[in-house]
C-alpha cells in the first residue's frame, strides 16, 4: 500500500460515497470528495475534519475527471487511494430500454468509471508509489434482476474492468478491486421504489419489506457497511487485487 493517505472519492454527496468520505476522514485520511451536485457536496462535507477538498465534477466528462484528479492530488498532499463510486440507476427491460436511457447509463456508469480509473491509474503509475483503486459494482455483477437490464450491464462491465485493470497495474504496485453491494438503504433506492409505486407497483413500505425479505440476513445494507468494505479494500487488503467483494447479506450465496 502507498504511504500516502490522500483519497479521492466520487459520488460523495450522498449514499455510499458520503459514508465513505466520512469513514476515511475518521480514520485519518485526507479526503478529496467529488460529486456532480457541488452545492449538496459542500453542504454535507465542506469544512469538516479530514475533508481537504469538495470538487464539483461530472464523471461523464473525461477532461473534468482529469482536472478533479489533479486537484485532489494537490489538495491531499498525494493520493494513495481512489474510490470510483459515482453512478446512477434507471429501471428498464431488454425490450423497453430506450436509446436515451442506454446512452445516459453507459455514459455515467461505464464511461465515468473508466475515466476515473484511467485518471487514477495514470497518476499512481507516474508517481511510482503504488496505491489502490476501488470501484463500486453491484450484486448484479453476479446475478440478473428483471427490470434492471441497463443497470446490470453496466455493473457487469465494472466487474470486468476491475479484473483487467488489476492485472495491468499489478506490476506498478497499484491494486484494483470492486465492492459489490446488494440493495443499500439510500435515497437512490427510495426514489426507485417511489417511481415504481407511482407506476402502480404498490406502497413504498411494502416494496422495502419485500426487498429486505430477499436477503438471508433479513435486512438490506447500510451505506456505512459498504463504506467499511471499500475502506478494507483500499487500506487493509494489501494482498487483494482483482477481487469482487460481495456485501450482499448472502443474497448471491444460494
Amino acid at each position: 500500500m502507498s504511504d500516502n493517505k490522500g483519497v479521492f472519492i466520487t459520488g460523495a454527496a450522498s449514499g455510499i460515497g458520503l459514508a465513505a468520505a466520512r469513514l476515511f476522514a475518521e480514520r485519518g485520511w485526507s479526503v478529496a470528495a467529488a460529486d456532480i451536485d457541488g452545492a449538496l457536496l459542500r453542504e454535507r462535507l465542506h469544512g469538516q475534519p479530514g475533508i481537504a477538498a469538495t470538487l464539483q465534477c461530472d464523471i461523464a466528462d473525461s477532461e473534468a475527471v482529469e482536472a478533479a484528479m489533479a486537484a485532489a492530488e494537490a489538495a491531499t498532499g498525494g493520493l494513495g487511494a481512489v474510490v470510483a463510486n459515482a453512478g446512477i440507476h434507471i429501471r428498464n427491460s431488454v425490450c423497453g430500454i430506450t436509446d436515451a436511457e442506454l446512452d445516459r447509463i453507459t455514459d455515467i456508469n461505464i464511461k465515468g468509471s473508466v475515466y476515473t480509473l484511467r485518471a487514477a491509474a495514470r497518476l499512481l503509475v507516474a508517481a511510482r508509489r503504488g496505491g489502490a483503486v476501488v470501484l463500486t459494482a453491484s450484486d448484479q455483477a453476479f446475478i440478473g434482476k428483471p427490470g434492471n437490464f441497463g443497470y446490470g450491464l453496466t455493473k457487469g462491465a465494472i466487474a470486468q474492468m476491475t479484473r483487467t485493470a488489476a492485472l495491468e497495474l499489478a506490476p506498478h504496485g497499484v491494486r484494483v478491486n470492486a465492492v459489490c453491494p446488494g440493495t443499500v438503504d439510500t435515497a437512490m433506492v427510495d426514489k426507485i421504489f417511489e417511481n415504481a409505486s407511482a407506476a402502480g407497483g404498490g406502497s413504498v413500505d411494502a416494496m422495502w419489506a419485500e426487498e429486505r425479505a430477499l436477503f438471508p440476513l433479513g435486512r438490506t445494507c447500510t451505506p456505512r457497511e459498504v463504506a467499511q468494505a471499500i475502506y478494507f479494500l483500499a487500506a487493509e487488503a494489501t494482498f487483494s487485487t482483482g477481487a469482487l467483494l460481495k456485501t450482499d447479506g448472502g443474497l448471491t450465496a444460494g
